[in-house]
């Protein structure tokens, strides 16, 4: 390193709950519980990472105990702690059970920041320099992820052996705690708890959606303008276990990509025409990833695009209910691909086997995987059409799932770049920008709105 180069470097956020190693429990709370029949009891309570989270509590019984001992439904509180924690007790065994939710603290409380820590999340390449210091020695390393959006700043500091906790974790096929991240109001006034969860959830939502895994900012923590903790949730985070996904969309070396999700995102959740929508979208199309067979993704895509066209073309005051219901779900698709600047062909080059599967039968993308998911939920012969094509069905998700990304990306008005799902033999980190700000294939006049084919009427029995 230059000495006489200039850089700002930032001391990391103090993890609350420290770090742990991969799979490894993480004890939020040992001392005396109360609450049981005979008095205080030494206790624990702690996160695991097993095949699934879980919030668990145990203490240890002594020999009068074991008579009696059911605490099933009580209320159970921390005595060596302050402020102190209650939380209803599920027993599993009379010394152990788990606890689905507390948390300590008036909803209606006013925050000066609100701290949690990521599980399993994959950034690695940040937008400012962290220092830490061990006795004569100092490490640098981009590991602040740093950005002010509608009046926030979101910090994101990595733990300093990400690298190798991530792949430990990977290879073990389990979960770590990989980041602290810290919201504030720009200015440094005051806020809603109400307000930092809906931008804590934000994060939550679009980065898992970038990710293509669950990813979740888990053991929140409020703290008022003094530095005092005046709320804490303990929960069993919702999360997929680290591993690697080939078709993320959201390069996680791309720190300006990654701000440009979350900006946009946190707009359209609190725009009162797509409140609730584009959440709902963005956790559909994340489900459509990775989660059950190809068959259950390419399924898990349909509703997304479907909620995509209602959104644009009915909430958008382009088509009427009635003709809605009417047109083709092939043509709804096509309008909003062609909206975007996104051609409708197939790259053969990508996608061979449904290229050649469209090409026969001169039908297009949309076409092609809106008869196909059809014929998932209505099969008819549907060996003729899906497995008797080997890889036909794989394609034909990738597909879906890079429309579905594609269409809620250009809802959002997301202007990053992005890595192309349906083209797997790429490298990390292989991106290009959205084709509707790519000049090349930017749409320049309004793309025309589908037609609407009307159903015949039954015709009546004799």
């Amino acid at each position: 390193m230059n000495p006489d180069k200039q850089f700002t470097s930032h001391t990391p956020l103090t993890p609350p709950h420290g770090w742990n190693a991969p799979g490894e429990t993480v004890v939020l709370y040992e001392g005396e519980l109360s609450g049981f029949k005979r008095g205080p009891r030494q206790g624990r309570v702690e996160l695991t990472f097993g095949a699934r989270p879980s919030l668990e509590w145990t203490v240890e019984l002594r020999e009068e105990d074991y008579w009696g001992l059911d605490n099933n439904g009580s209320e159970i509180t921390t005595v060596d702690r302050t402020p102190a924690i209650t939380f209803t007790a599920n027993t599993r065994r009379n010394n152990a059970g788990w606890i689905n939710s507390t948390h300590l603290g008036d909803q209606q409380i006013r925050l000066g920041r609100l701290v949690a820590q990521w599980v399993n999340l994959p950034l690695s390449v940040g937008n400012a320099t962290l220092e830490e210091r061990k006795g004569e020695r100092t490490r640098y390393w981009r590991g602040r992820w740093s950005f002010d959006v509608d009046g926030w700043t979101v910090t994101t500091d990595e733990r300093p052996d990400l690298s190798d906790a991530l792949r430990t974790a990977t290879d073990q096929l389990t979960s770590v705690l990989t980041h602290v991240v810290e919201l504030k109001r720009t200015n440094g006034e005051d806020f809603s708890l109400a307000k930092g969860r809906e931008v804590l959830e934000c994060l939550r939502v679009s980065l898992s959606f970038g990710f293509g895994r669950k990813v979740v900012p888990a053991l929140p923590i409020g703290y008022d303008t003094n530095g005092e903790i005046v709320w804490e949730q303990w929960f069993s985070p919702l999360l997929d276990r680290a591993r690697t996904i080939g078709s993320e969309w959201l390069h996680h070396g791309s720190p300006d990509d990654c701000t440009e999700l979350v900006t946009r995102a946190l707009r359209a959740f609190t725009d009162p025409s797509l409140k609730g929508t584009t959440r709902l979208q963005m956790q559909m199309a994340t489900e459509a990833v990775a989660t059950g067979f190809v068959e259950q993704r390419i399924l898990s895509a349909a509703p997304v695009l479907e909620n995509l066209a209602w959104t644009k073309l009915v909430l958008g005051n382009l088509m009427s209910r009635e003709d809605f219901k009417s047109c083709h779900a092939e043509d709804k698709l096509r309008y909003l691909l062609t909206s975007a600047g996104e051609p409708t062909s197939i790259d053969p080059a990508a996608l061979p086997t449904l290229a050649k599967y469209a090409t026969d039968r001169r039908i297009d993308g949309p076409t092609a995987v809106t008869r196909i998911r059809n014929r998932l939920v209505h099969p008819e012969i549907l060996a003729d059409d899906l497995y008797a094509h080997e890889g036909l069905a794989t394609e034909v998700w990738r597909l879906s799932l890079h429309y579905a990304t594609l269409m809620i990306l250009h809802q959002i008005g997301y202007r990053g770049s992005y890595q192309r799902q349906v083209q797997l033999d790429r490298w990390a980190g292989d991106t290009q920008p959205m084709p509707w700000v790519d000049p090349a294939t930017a749409p320049t006049t309004p793309a025309p709105l589908p037609p609407v084919r009307r159903q015949r009427p039954p015709r009546r029995r004799r």
